[in-house]
């Protein structure tokens, strides 16, 4: 090996070093000069594609049982992002990794995070609205559903939508194949088709609300470090 090429793979790896941080166009543009100098020293494009390739895990802590509101925000974002998730188990709870570009996963479990939060604070307001209403449980759980997919189409919508490349799934596809084992994707999506129902007229109160979050700050009022691997 080269000297010169030598150098560069110590760059490459300062590159990769740096994309963990916790600023997201930093560690965007860390992978960016890795691939740049993958290709200037003659690696092929399915290697510099699978550097590309990233995983991000969410700082959040899911039920074991996970509700038909999170497979909603999972499948957003995935669509927004062009990533695909992976839930995996994390100390008896799970956790969301997203799968797809290195920089679109660490955007794709940021905004899952502050989705996730903000939706937990607004449909616990609308909840608590029927305090000392009389209304009966099983309405109400009608009507908190209905709010929650409201709230949630409304959220969704503010995201970026970034048009994945052309081959992004298969691309998604061999790096899940490649580093997860015995997942069942196609029972996960099946999930994802059937999560919307039990309609009410409070989708649209949840609409409004949803259409007020942000993700242009973090989850706890600084930068939230994404763990890329």
């Amino acid at each position: 090996m080269s000297d010169a090429k030598r150098k560069a793979l110590k760059k490459i790896a300062k590159c990769l070093e740096l994309s963990n941080s916790s600023n997201i166009n930093e560690a965007a543009q860390a992978i960016k000069m890795a691939q740049s100098l993958m290709k200037k020293y003659g690696l092929d494009q399915d290697d510099i594609d699978f550097i590309r390739m990233g995983k991000t895990t969410s700082e959040t802590l899911l039920p074991t049982s996970i509700s038909d509101a999170i497979l909603k925000i999972i499948r957003g974002i995935n669509t927004r992002f062009g990533v695909e998730c992976v839930l995996t188990n994390h100390k008896g709870l799970k956790k969301a990794e997203f799968i797809g570009d290195a920089d679109r996963a660490i955007f794709a479990a940021f905004a899952f995070d502050i989705v996730y939060r903000e939706m937990n604070e607004h449909v616990g307001q609308f909840r608590n609205s029927f305090q000392g209403t009389g209304t009966s449980q099983t309405e109400i759980t009608r009507r908190i559903g209905s709010f929650t997919f409201g709230w949630l189409d409304g959220a969704l919508a503010k995201l970026p939508n970034i048009a994945p490349d052309g081959d992004a799934d298969k691309k998604i596809k061999d790096y899940i194949d490649s580093q997860f084992k015995n997942i069942d994707r196609e029972t996960f999506k099946q999930q994802l088709r059937d999560a919307m129902k039990g309609i009410t007229d409070d989708y649209e109160k949840g609409m409004k609300k949803g259409k007020q979050v942000s993700v242009s700050r973090p989850v706890s009022g600084k930068q939230a470090t994404k763990r890329l691997y």
